[in-house]
């Protein structure tokens, strides 16, 4: 490898002196994030700022030359790890000047980004038709493209279903650039997500940055309906919330629906922290009635319908009579486009999750065990909570789960208990069967692997045929 003053003139004579830099200021800033209980500390060598998909392509060419790990970033928000180097002399691959909404297509109901629009500039100009954007539960300066190729959580809208790519341009290490779905024939076309051979657009999906850089997306949008109803039903345990969840779900009920503690994420999306929220129910079930004209009613009688057989009637639950502004809070957080979750929020300061998808039918069981492993390592049960949120569609029960602690991170010992509890609980999940992790976060790719078989294998070959040098965000996957 050439020596990094070298290495550095010729990334400046790239995207220009003004946006590639050694300075040890500058890179400090990208060497940590919210993750940092988890993932140690690492400064890039360098920070390399493109404007264009051909500066991308020139960065990872010279850095595929020069064998130095590229990490890519987009945001820089709710990236857990994922952004933080693991090899000195890496070059940090920030993409911000690269935020231009290409298209939005409200005929086909799509929109093409660059990596570093975010949810809430994207949300500004889909409105105007009346259209938005499939919103995961985190801040409005995430990144659509990053959100939307790393299959992010969008439980913010259970009827979006769960993956929302069409296409995509990805550049490789060698220059090359891979166009998915109906790019690969036609670009003057409406995109489509399945074009030439296998579905390449999924293929690619989920790997952290270790492929190349997705440079170009283009996700679905969705509509946005004047005719809605919010409600709230109080539960004492999940086992009883079930029947009515799954018969909601089975019959397609509901745009929005979550199952949450009646503290964490409840608090953000009523929008306040000044109500008695020890006062209700353990659990609180917040579920959005939407559609047109007709089919809206249609869909809210049968809901009551299921509201008073599987809840009312047998006395498992209660409607809650919560403030009006607690609904219009919540549709807005759900499908308006205004972040409130306590993710961002915060109670005691910080927050850790263990996202997980399995069947509804085993979310009694994956909240007991979260529940014990918790009190087990040391962390006071008033800081366990839990969310649950249906997706369709909604074959074998469909779920996203949360496993959240809301702790003190400058309390002593707090990162050793977290430690603990991931080492715990990531056994603990894969003895009981989930269906797959939310996001490859540190400490979960290691006992999963073990247990996939050959897939590993051929995950790690087809790895090495895109990025033979390993220079892609090396550490992350393998």
């Amino acid at each position: 490898m050439k020596n990094n003053k070298a290495i550095l003139r010729k990334l400046q004579e790239i995207v220009g002196e003004e946006h590639a830099t050694d300075d040890i200021a500058i890179c400090a800033s990208y060497a940590r994030d919210q993750h940092w209980h988890f993932v140690p500390p690492k400064r890039p060598a360098f920070v390399v700022r493109p404007a264009n998909k051909e500066e991308v392509r020139e960065v990872l060419m010279l850095a595929n030359e020069e064998k130095v790990p590229v990490v890519p970033l987009s945001t820089g928000i709710n990236i857990r790890g994922l952004a933080i180097p693991v090899h000195d002399g890496s070059i940090l691959l920030d993409l911000g000047r690269m935020n231009r909404i290409i298209e939005i297509n409200a005929d086909m109901k799509t929109a093409t980004v660059e990596p570093a629009v975010t949810f809430g500039m994207l949300y500004e100009q889909t409105r105007k038709f009346k259209l938005r954007p499939a919103f995961p539960d985190a801040p409005l300066t995430v990144s659509v493209l990053t959100n939307y190729y790393l299959r992010g959580i969008y439980q913010t809208s259970a009827a979006d279903g769960h993956d929302h790519v069409l296409s995509y341009e990805m550049v490789l290490p060698n220059g090359e650039i891979v166009k998915t779905g109906s790019r690969a024939l036609s670009s003057s076309l409406p995109h489509f997500r399945y074009g030439v051979g296998p579905d390449f657009t999924g293929v690619f999906c989920s790997h952290p940055g270790t492929c190349g850089v997705v440079v170009e997306l283009t996700a679905r949008l969705y509509r946005i309906y004047d005719n809605r109803k919010a409600y709230f039903v109080g539960f004492n345990s999940i086992e009883d919330a079930v029947p009515f969840i799954y018969n909601v779900m089975n019959d397609e009920l509901v745009a929005s629906l979550r199952l949450v503690d009646n503290q964490s994420w409840l608090k953000g999306m009523c929008g306040t922290y000044d109500y008695d929220y020890e006062s209700l129910p353990k659990f609180v079930l917040c579920a959005l009635v939407e559609g047109i004209d007709g089919i809206f009613e249609a869909k809210d009688e049968i809901f009551n319908e299921h509201l008073r057989n599987f809840v009312l009637s047998e006395g498992k639950g209660e409607l809650l009579d919560f403030p009006e502004d607690f609904a219009s809070n919540f549709f807005y957080e759900t499908l308006g486009g205004t972040e409130k979750s306590c993710m961002v929020f915060g109670l005691r300061g910080n927050y850790h999750c263990i996202g997980l998808y399995g069947p509804l039918n085993m979310a009694p069981k994956y909240y007991e065990m979260h529940r014990r492993t918790a009190i087990e390592v040391g962390f006071p049960e008033e800081f366990v909570h839990f969310y649950l949120n249906p997706i369709y569609p909604f074959h074998g029960q469909l779920c996203y789960v949360e496993l959240d602690i809301f702790y003190d991170g400058a309390a002593e010992g707090a990162g050793e208990k977290l430690r603990e509890y991931n080492k715990k609980q990531f056994e603990n999940l894969l003895n009981a069967g989930i269906y797959g992790w939310f996001r490859p976060y540190a400490g979960i790719i290691e006992p999963t692997i073990e247990r996939i078989g050959y897939l590993a294998e051929i995950w790690r070959k087809f790895s090495q045929i895109l990025d033979p040098n390993r220079i892609m965000n090396r550490g992350k996957l393998f």
